[in-house]
């Protein structure tokens, strides 16, 4: 049995929005920051040091070895009031394992979320589960059974240094 083969010229894909590429993208560095975590953090023997955010709600990022993968965190500057410490939270969402993001922008936030935010609060954009830095990385919408994992920190001539995460990292649910 043969089956005949033809040569036909490729049709151009159909072009995609902003919107429709930015969910793909996003879900594809999901997937990826998926695929790096493992079950827990083990001790980490190096402290991973990246320059400490000095002014109230400015941010670090940085990456912090885990036992399958670098596992993604950011630590905001809290303000004054909330004592001016740092604040440090691994990026992978305790819900599903999204990774969420910083967001400054609270009045929009506000809006999305139909709750009253007064400042910068992280969020994630797959189920908009949202945690507040003021009141230990909280729940304050959204279906995350936790707050984020946090990581420990200390503070060394204008750096951060990171020396630990919290047990359980990266195990969504």
């Amino acid at each position: 049995m043969h089956e005949e083969v033809r040569n036909e010229p490729l049709q151009a894909a159909p072009a995609i929005g902003r919107k429709h590429f930015l969910k793909l993208a996003f879900a594809s560095l999901a997937g990826a920051a998926l695929g790096l975590l493992g079950r827990g953090a083990r001790a980490q023997s190096t402290p991973v040091r990246v320059p400490a955010p000095q002014r109230p709600w400015s941010r670090a990022e940085f990456s912090y070895p885990g036992p399958d993968g670098d596992l993604l965190g950011m630590a905001i500057r809290l303000p004054e009031s909330a004592g001016s410490g740092l604040f440090a939270v691994c990026l992978v969402c305790p819900h599903e394992g999204c990774i969420f993001g910083y967001e400054s922008d609270y009045e929009d936030v506000s809006d999305t979320i139909g709750v009253r935010v007064d400042h910068p609060v992280f969020l994630c954009q797959c189920h908009l589960s949202t945690f507040d830095p003021l009141k230990g990385g909280a729940v304050i919408f959204g279906p995350s059974p936790r707050p984020p994992w946090r990581f420990t920190v200390r503070e060394e001539s204008g750096e951060m240094v990171v020396t630990g995460v919290e047990p359980g990292v990266g195990r969504p649910g």
